[in-house]
């Protein structure tokens, strides 16, 4: 595993890594799937951030619901929000 890694890092390449769902309640180490980043998070309230050069539709996962997706351009950020008694977003992702 060590020299594939290395194979990987010298060649400027890296695994895929997709974040999982956290817990409700905690936040997850890697707030984004896909291009969709999660940049700002509050309750009731939080930004998304397209960090691929193409447009996207993206979303968060908030609790039990998700508010609907927006379209987002390449290097452009959207705001999502809903009622703050509902908290705050989980993740961002692609839809």
């Amino acid at each position: 595993m060590t020299i594939a890694a290395g194979t990987l890092a010298a060649t400027g390449a890296a695994p895929a890594v997709a974040a999982a769902p956290a817990p409700s309640g905690t936040t997850p180490a890697a707030s984004f799937v896909g291009c969709a980043s999660l940049t700002s998070n509050a309750n009731g309230r939080a930004q998304v951030k397209n960090i691929c050069n193409k447009t996207i539709n993206a979303t968060v996962s908030v609790d039990w619901f998700d508010p609907d997706c927006k379209s987002i351009g390449a290097g452009r950020s959207a705001t999502f929000t809903w009622d703050s008694t509902k908290g705050r977003a989980e993740y961002a992702y692609e839809c």
